[in-house]
């Protein structure tokens, strides 16, 4: 069962990650907003050299980028050493795996191909903004963000709920 699971969900996650990304700079030029529900949701065509919210984005290229690409592997490797531990009938953490997976990949696709990742989620309270002493006024956003970033966050946000409530699965 969880190779199964594996082999759905992770070409999954991959392919409506690039699928989306690849519409999005098709159809949007860099800095452009498109309301999708007035307030609240845009679609936006943001690039991010960084990993989530900009981290590490001012690194010079020479450091970034092999960082990044060292981490992903890295990680990868990780969860196939975890993946390959697990028994085959678990259906939880394979399903965790595999979302990490498809996230990683999609967003190492865009590394690789264009040098940064395409964002294109942005969600936001109205124009919300608040004044900051020494920066000013700043927007109530949250980052702009794409499908393997979801896809990462759903998985955390799955561990963290069988780490509460499911411990009968650890392996």
């Amino acid at each position: 069962m969880k190779y199964k699971i594996l082999a759905l969900i992770t070409p999954l996650v991959f392919a409506l990650d690039q699928l989306t990304k690849a519409l999005i700079r098709a159809d949007l030029d860099l800095g452009e907003r498109v309301s999708v529900i007035g307030g609240y949701l845009d679609i936006v065509h943001f690039t991010n050299y960084g990993a989530a919210f900009g981290i590490l984005s001012n690194l010079k290229d020479s450091i970034r980028t092999p960082f990044f690409y060292g981490v992903s592997v890295l990680a990868v490797v990780i969860i196939f050493v975890m993946f390959a531990k697990l028994k085959r009938s678990s259906v939880y953490l394979p399903v965790v795996f595999s979302l990490i997976l498809g996230g990683i990949f999609g967003n190492l696709t865009d590394r690789i191909r264009f040098g940064e990742v395409t964002d294109f989620i942005s969600v936001h309270i109205r124009d919300a903004a608040v004044s900051l002493p020494i920066i000013g006024l700043v927007r109530l956003e949250w980052p702009a963000f794409n499908i393997a970033d979801s896809a990462i966050t759903i998985a955390v946000i799955l561990i963290l709920i069988g780490a509460i409530f499911f411990k009968e699965e650890r392996s």
